[in-house]
């Protein structure tokens, strides 16, 4: 898996490219969504920072998988709708079934 497809599946737990969405798994999506979101704001504040990020995907994998600045710059670029450094929770949801962006 490329670690720039992590964040989606930190945040979602699915993949981003389905199909049809029945109500409830678009539920469990979202709720999987918030869980991991609040797990990784590390300091409750709502948002995710590019440290947050980077620490929880660090932490998902174990301590094995680190994201490259090139890579965090993607995913911040991606998520980081209205660009002001951090993803908050309204971000994360409105990008839920988007694609994730290619690391090369």
């Amino acid at each position: 898996m490329k670690r720039l497809a992590l964040l989606p599946c930190l945040l979602a737990a699915s993949c981003a490219h389905q199909a049809e969405h029945t109500e409830a798994v678009q539920g469990r999506k979202m709720m999987s969504l918030l869980e991991k979101f609040d797990r990784f704001d590390y300091d409750g504040n709502g948002s995710l920072t590019r440290k947050e990020i980077a620490e929880g995907v660090t932490e998902a994998g174990a301590g094995t998988t680190k994201l490259t600045p090139a890579e965090l710059d993607k995913m911040m670029k991606h998520y980081d709708v209205n660009k002001d450094g951090k993803v908050t929770r309204w971000e994360a949801e409105r990008v839920i079934d988007l694609p994730v962006p290619e690391t090369h």
